[in-house]
């Protein structure tokens, strides 16, 4: 049973939070209802947090037969893994992810597969990935365009770097940028921000380019689905900056033959804000995870540019 918040954060965006019956999970994940003549809802979670998706589109007053998108930034299981489970109850909903996610998305045994690896035991608190019935998607590529009433339109970016089948969206007439995790893990309340760099698709030099594509859009407000929003759009700056930082101790510890853990304290050393969030396990798992992501990218492609 999913914990739900709901928040209206603009005249017509809420923020959902329907916590996995996970401990220490409330504040990981933030699905954003688009509320125009259209609906669409933007990041699904996992199959556990269905029921609190759902929950939060009746508490804003939307129909299941009313939603006419959803959307996921990318195709991580805490992102679209409840996805086939939702659109059961969405009959008349439009699936939009990236062309590379889609067929794992149709077919998700191996994306199932790949993340009881990642996650162990995590996987099956998340829930088993059902398929999403091919006619119901729509590949996103960059530009296109969704229209959910006048002048509220939002288009898709392609983002890769996180993942390299990641999708942000952004609503012109504000200058608003759902994010996704092209700028990392912003924890809201705690104001910290951390890399997010899993194996096996983190991409150093995608990262960046995202980055400066979305900072060329000069936002007004960024959203992160892991967890929250900001008008510091400096933060897109930060976030680079942190990947240098880190991807510059992982290589030093893993030319010495550190472990991932003894590499992680030294980033500690240097990187406050990954101090605080260590506090908490789960997000102490993830920092730990995103070493293991930087160190599995230095292997397969080197340091792009040396060590600056």
């Amino acid at each position: 049973m999913s914990k739900l918040e709901v928040k209206k954060i603009s005249k017509d965006i809420y923020l959902l939070d329907p916590t996995p019956p996970i401990e220490g999970f409330k504040g990981f994940l933030a699905s954003y209802i688009f509320l125009g003549e259209k609906v669409l809802l933007f990041e699904v979670g996992p199959t556990c947090a269905v029921e609190g998706v759902l929950e939060g589109l009746r508490e804003v007053g939307i129909l299941p037969k009313d939603v006419s998108y959803v959307a996921v930034s990318h195709i991580h299981a805490d992102h679209a893994g409840g996805a086939g489970t939702l659109l059961k109850s969405l009959p008349n909903a439009k699936f939009i992810v990236h062309e590379k996610g889609a067929p794992h998305m149709v077919n998700p045994q191996k994306l199932w597969e790949s993340t009881k690896k990642a996650l162990g035991s995590f996987a099956e608190v998340y829930g088993v990935i059902e398929p999403v019935p091919a006619e119901k998607i729509v590949v996103g590529t960059e530009g296109l365009t969704l229209n959910l009433g006048e002048e509220f339109k939002v288009k898709v970016l392609e983002t890769p770097g996180h993942a390299p089948h990641h999708l942000s969206l952004y609503r012109e007439d504000t200058g608003e940028v759902f994010l996704g995790e092209a700028g990392g893990v912003y924890i809201q309340y705690l104001g910290a921000l951390r890399p997010s760099t899993p194996p096996p698709g983190f991409n150093f030099t995608q990262s960046l380019a995202s980055l400066e594509k979305i900072r060329k859009l000069n936002p007004k407000r960024l959203y992160y689905t892991h967890f929250g929003f900001t008008e510091d759009t400096e933060k897109l700056e930060l976030y680079g900056e942190k990947l240098r930082l880190w991807l510059n101790i992982v290589l030093k510890g893993y030319k010495e033959g550190k472990k991932n853990v003894d590499i992680f304290n030294e980033i500690l050393a240097v990187d406050r804000d990954a101090k605080r969030l260590a506090e908490n396990e789960r997000e102490k798992f993830f920092m730990i995870n995103s070493v293991e992501g930087m160190i599995f990218y230095l292997k397969k492609y080197g340091y792009p540019g040396g060590e600056t």
